[in-house]
C-alpha cells in the first residue's frame, strides 16, 4: 500500500471566504470604532482570517491499495469535508491536472471526485500524480487541464468572449480614470494584477480553442 498526504483548498470554500472577507473587515472595524478601540476590531479580524483558513484547508490522505484509491480526511473539530468513497482505478476515465502539478479532478463514468491540492506539500502531490499516471496508463485515461474540461462542456468559447469583453472594459475604465483624475495606487493594482491575469486567461483559452480546431 502506498500513501500520499495532500493539502487541499476546495475552491468553493475559498470563494466563500473571499466574499465574506471585506464584509467582515468593514463590520469589525466599525465594531472597534464603536468600542473606541480599533485594536479590538483588528484582533477580531485576525481571528476571522484564521477561522477562514481553518474552514478552507483540508488534509487528505490517498492510499493506493489493491487496485483502488482510498481517501481519508484528517478530522477537524468543525468544517470537515465530506467523505469520499473508494474508487476503482480501472473506472477512471479522465484526470484534470493544471500546470502538471495541481490535480483538480478525477472523473469516472458516474462521478467526479474533486481534489484541488494546494501549492504546498507539492512533492507529495507530484508523487501521487506520477504514480496515478503509471497506474492508469494501460486504461487509455485522458489527461486534460481545466480549460480542456471547459472545452468538453462547451463553455470555452463563451468564457473566452466574456473574458475579452471584461478585459477591454477594464482597460478602458482604468485609462479613463487615469486621464480624468491622474494615476494612483489603485490603478497600479489593476494594471499589475487584475488586467494581466485576464490577459493570461484569454491567451490560454485562445490557445485551447486553436488546438481544438486543428
Amino acid at each position: 500500500m502506498q500513501k500520499f498526504e495532500l493539502t487541499i483548498f476546495r475552491q468553493s470554500r475559498v470563494l466563500i471566504g473571499l466574499f465574506l472577507t471585506p464584509i467582515a473587515l468593514i463590520g469589525l472595524l466599525i465594531l472597534g470604532a464603536e468600542l473606541n478601540n480599533i485594536f479590538i476590531g483588528l484582533l477580531l479580524f485576525a481571528v476571522y482570517l484564521l477561522t477562514v483558513y481553518y474552514f478552507v484547508i483540508g488534509h487528505l490522505t490517498i492510499a493506493i491499495d489493491s487496485g483502488q484509491l482510498k481517501f481519508n480526511w484528517s478530522k477537524k473539530l468543525i468544517f470537515n469535508y465530506d467523505d469520499i468513497e473508494p474508487l476503482n482505478i480501472a473506472d477512471i476515465k479522465t484526470i484534470v491536472i493544471d500546470s502538471g502539478q495541481l490535480l483538480r479532478k478525477i472523473i469516472t463514468t458516474d462521478r467526479t471526485i474533486k481534489i484541488n491540492n494546494a501549492k504546498v506539500q507539492i512533492k507529495n502531490a507530484n508523487k501521487f500524480i506520477y504514480q496515478l499516471g503509471i497506474l492508469t496508463k494501460e486504461n487509455d485515461v485522458r489527461e486534460i487541464d481545466s480549460w480542456g474540461e471547459w472545452a468538453d462542456r462547451g463553455y470555452i468559447k463563451t468564457a473566452y468572449r466574456i473574458n475579452t469583453v471584461i478585459l477591454i472594459l477594464a482597460t478602458l475604465l482604468v485609462t479613463f480614470f487615469i486621464v480624468k483624475n491622474g494615476f494612483n495606487s489603485r490603478h497600479l493594482f489593476l494594471v499589475l494584477l487584475f488586467i494581466p491575469q485576464l490577459y493570461l486567461y484569454g491567451q490560454q483559452m485562445k490557445q485551447k480553442i486553436k488546438n481544438d480546431n486543428k
